[in-house]
């Protein structure tokens, strides 16, 4: 159970971006901003990549680097099969666009969890 732990928030996660991009018409939250879309699939995709990262290190004890970087193929990965996923949704298309915004907000956050947790060691390690 202990590997299986970290994983599941993981699990409702993609459960809750897969359930956005089933709608024909997502729901619109907030206040309308330039790019709001966009700052949204960074947003989200975001927490994602830190739960994975959370993941991978505390179910498989990965080192850092390794998991930092499997961590980002999984995002990348993922953000791929959504968009795929959206060419099936009635007014709904697939963009690498997307993908690669996606991509970016999860390896943006991804690469502050290797910043903090690289400092953390490094303190913990004096």
């Amino acid at each position: 159970m202990n590997r299986v732990r970290p994983w599941i928030s993981v699990l409702l996660w993609a459960g809750l971006i897969f359930w956005f991009s089933a709608q024909s018409a997502p729901p619109d939250f907030g206040p309308n901003l330039p790019k709001k879309r966009k700052i949204e699939h960074m947003a989200g995709y975001a927490v994602f990549g830190c739960l994975i990262l959370r993941a991978l290190r505390k179910a498989h004890a990965l080192p850092l680097p390794k998991a930092t970087w499997l961590a980002i193929l999984l995002v990348a990965a993922y953000a791929a099969s959504d968009e795929w996923h959206q060419t099936f949704v009635p007014n709904r298309t697939g963009q690498v666009s997307d993908v690669v915004i996606d991509t970016v907000g999860g390896g943006i956050a991804i690469a502050g969890y290797f910043g903090y947790e690289s400092c953390r060691s490094s303190k913990t390690n004096r």
